[in-house]
């Protein structure tokens, strides 16, 4: 089954998301990530940029709220994306790229509609290889398993 809340309106899977991760999986990952930010575990939450609340962290991001206050969906429809002038978006992109998620490459596959097919494979390429538990982009351990990313 394929979960649309999970296509980020910036082109990178939610699911991959530290975030994201942090409030499903819970534990560990759910505590570090609330001393890093100096904030309670419960604000460590989101459903996927589908699927906002207003208590997911989510709605504080920097690029749902340029989105948002232009009527956007997906960075795709801005000009500034597309003439790569915005520096929300470039500033965050560059760093997932560093870590080998290319979000441009990824709107294109929802631009172009191939979104199922997009989830599908995102959801297996974030896994573990050693246990299969869904991971974050930026994790250099799983967390159900302790394996070295």
């Amino acid at each position: 089954m394929v979960d649309g809340s999970l296509v980020g309106r910036c082109g990178l899977y939610c699911g991959a998301c530290s975030i994201y991760r942090a409030y499903i999986d819970g534990g560990e990952p759910r505590k570090t990530l609330a001393e890093k930010f100096k904030i309670t575990e419960d604000k460590v939450r989101c459903n996927g940029c589908s699927a906002l609340t207003p208590e997911c962290w989510g709605t504080g991001c920097k690029i749902v709220k340029c989105l948002d206050d232009k009527g956007y969906k997906f960075c795709y429809e801005c000009d500034s994306f597309k003439d790569r002038t915005c520096e929300k978006y470039e500033k965050i992109a560059v760093g997932y790229l560093e870590r080998g998620e290319d979000m441009r490459k990824n709107l294109e596959r929802i631009e172009s509609g191939d979104t199922v097919a997009w989830l599908l494979e995102q959801d297996m390429r974030w896994r573990c290889p050693s246990c299969g538990h869904p991971i974050s982009v930026w994790w250099k351990k799983c967390t159900a398993c302790g394996e070295t990313l």
